[in-house]
Parts: structure tokens; sequence; C-alpha cells
């Protein structure tokens, strides 16, 4: 009995019941407020693109005692704007630290070296620099534009053949919220822009949409069991399907963002850039892509269905008979399944009276007069 008094269970079976479509001018107004934010965030701070991207030299010197401080001072006095220091822990257990610079001349190049190299105390050998050209992050970047597009195209196209062209759209304005609002976070967090933040933001395309479709197909199922059967309204069905998924969509999440917060942690303490650009891309985009199938794709997808004549007609309808049958006094169908599914020693005498005068199914008539028993 534990398991059929779950929450997830009762929600399933419609007895506990968060109004998720009904509110869904709240969700948009808290998301339209979020998206500013994000679209803020890219005005007034911008996206900080790594070397890969731009080009430019990496300059690694390994160091138990260079500040990062130190190295940017030294770095600008010999003529390079706006230099990039990290410090980082590598595997072994050493420390060094890691200047970047853009394209800059060789001249420049070697003196930066010499500068850093003497104020870690260590020969110049031991600084590594690498050149990277800025042609390879342009081909990173237009194959990443081109993976969304066609990732985006596909999706349309299954969900408008496998359920309506509306869910594909109501999907699809879930999306570009994850979008924007991880591309909006990378923006205030002042994290650069890496290769392996694309790795992570193409990857949570997929859980952005899992949800959406779990929860969709749910929609699918309960239109054909209530809606087409003039049992419950769209909305209600549809708010239904998100309830029934709740708990399945939470909880998928939370085993997912665990392990995610976990490598973020571990990238911020030790300072390594790599994890914590790939750790970040997962963990706002798998909560957002979560937050977002709930709170948006269902009811923009009602929003749209309730802009068919039809759909408006019948909720209409089941709206005028439920009051209908509120003003002569009778319980729903779904209210007394509820009663006779409990124990009858939990319920007060005078209730299984006043439930539309019947007696609860299988009790056994008693101490009854003979023509009542006729």
């Amino acid at each position: 009995m534990a398991g059929r008094d779950s929450l997830g269970n009762r929600l399933y079976r419609g007895e506990v019941s968060y109004q998720i479509v009904g509110r869904r001018r709240r969700w948009a107004a808290i998301f339209g407020i979020v998206l500013l934010l994000s679209v803020l965030g890219l005005v007034v701070r911008g996206l900080h693109f790594s070397v890969d991207f731009k080009g430019g030299s990496v300059i690694t010197v390994p160091s138990a005692t260079l500040s990062s401080d130190r190295a940017a001072s030294i770095a600008e006095a010999d003529g390079v704007p706006a230099p990039t220091v990290q410090v980082q822990q590598v595997v072994n257990g050493g420390r060094q630290v890691t200047v970047t610079t853009t394209t800059i001349s060789s001249k420049t190049l070697e003196k930066l070296t010499s500068d850093l190299a003497k104020e870690a105390g260590i020969d110049p050998t031991k600084v590594t620099n690498e050149l990277v050209g800025a042609s390879w992050g342009h081909d990173v970047s237009t194959a990443a534009v081109e993976a969304l597009l066609i990732f985006l195209a596909l999706l349309a196209v299954y969900l408008a053949l496998f359920f309506e062209w509306k869910m594909a759209l109501a999907a699809l304005t879930s999306l570009v919220n994850v979008i924007v609002i991880t591309v909006g976070v990378y923006a205030w967090s002042g994290l650069e822009v890496s290769p392996t933040t694309v790795v992570g933001f193409l990857t949570i395309l997929g859980y952005a949409m899992y949800d959406a479709v779990v929860v969709f197909d749910k929609v699918k199922e309960n239109k054909r069991q209530l809606v087409d059967q003039n049992k419950m309204g769209y909305g209600p069905a549809a708010n239904l399907a998100v309830n029934q998924t709740l708990v399945r969509s939470v909880n998928t999440s939370l085993i997912a963002l665990i392990p995610v917060a976990s490598l973020l942690l571990g990238g911020t303490v030790s300072q390594a850039a790599v994890l914590q650009d790939l750790a970040l891309a997962l963990l706002v985009g798998i909560g957002a892509g979560t937050v977002s199938s709930i709170l948006v794709a269902t009811p923009t997808l009602v929003w749209l269905k309730e802009l068919e004549p039809a759909v408006r007609a019948q909720e209409q309808r089941l709206a005028a008979k439920a009051a209908a049958d509120a003003k002569a006094g009778k319980v729903p169908a779904a209210v007394v399944v509820a009663e006779q599914a409990e124990p009858q020693d939990a319920k007060p005498a005078a209730a299984g009276a006043s439930a539309a005068g019947a007696r609860p199914r299988n009790q056994p008539v008693r101490n009854q007069p003979r023509s009542k028993r006729r």
C-alpha cells in the first residue's frame, strides 16, 4: 500500500494534481524575465571565446610561485593587450600558469616567454608555447551551427510525423528557451566558450527534448482515452499528463544533474577549465530543459490547441455539464470511484449514505425489513 500511496502513483491516478497548464501566463512571465536577463548578459558582457576560436598564443609556465596577477602584469608590460591568465593544478600534483594572448609577433612572444621564465625562476626551455590559428575555431563553429540546424529540422519532422505539428512548434519553443538561457548563463559567468563548451552545448539538446517527448506521448494517450471520449477537455487532459510524468522527469534529471554538479565542483576546485566548460553547459542545459519541458512545452501546446474552435467548444460543453451536475448535487464519477476504493471502516457512516444514496458495492444487506429486500 505504501507504493500505491506514493506521490508518483497519486499523481498518475489524478488524486493529486498540480495546476501547471492553467497557470501558463505565470510561467510565461517568469521565463520572459529569465530570457530578458539572458539577452541582457549577451549585450552587456558578451561571450568570451577561447583562443581556439580567435587564434593566438598559449604560453604555459610550470611554477609553484608565479601568481596570475604577476603574469598578467608582465604580459601587459611586454605589449600584450588583454591577456587571459589561468592557474591550473596538473595531474601529477604540480602547478602551472597559462597565459593566453591574441596573435602577437615572434619577437614579442620570445620576450614574454623569457620574462615569465625569469619571474618563475625556471629555464626558458621549460616554458611551452603553442600557436593556434583561428581557422580551426571557425570550422568548429560552422560545424556546430550546422549540427544545431540539422537537429532542429529532424526534431520538427519527427514530432510532426509521430505527434502533430503543434507539438513540434511547442517543443521548439521550449528548446529555444533552453538555448538562450544556457548562452546567457555563460555570458554572465565570464567563462570562456571553448570547443568543450560546444560539445556540452550540443549534448544538452537531447536532454532538453527528452522530457518534452515523454510528456507529449502521455498527452497523446490521454487525448485518445479522455478527450476523444468526451470525458475531459484538452487542457485538463494535458495537465494530467504533465502530473503523471512529473515525478519521472524530476527523478531522471536529478540522476543526471548530481554527477554533473560533482564534475563542475571538481573542475572549479582544481581550476580545470575544460571540466568547468563542459560541466556548466550540461548543468544549465539539463536543468533548464527539464523545467522548460514542464512549464513551457505543454502549456504552449495547450495554448495552440485552444485556438481551434472544436477544442474550445468541447471544453465549454464539458464545463457547462460539470456546472449543471454540481448544481443538481451529483457526485462526479471520479469521486465515487475514489470513495469506493477506501476501506469501509475508515469512512464515517453518514458519508456512505450521502454519496448518491447508494450502498457500497459488495456490501451485504442486513437487518432490513422484508419489503425493502424485495
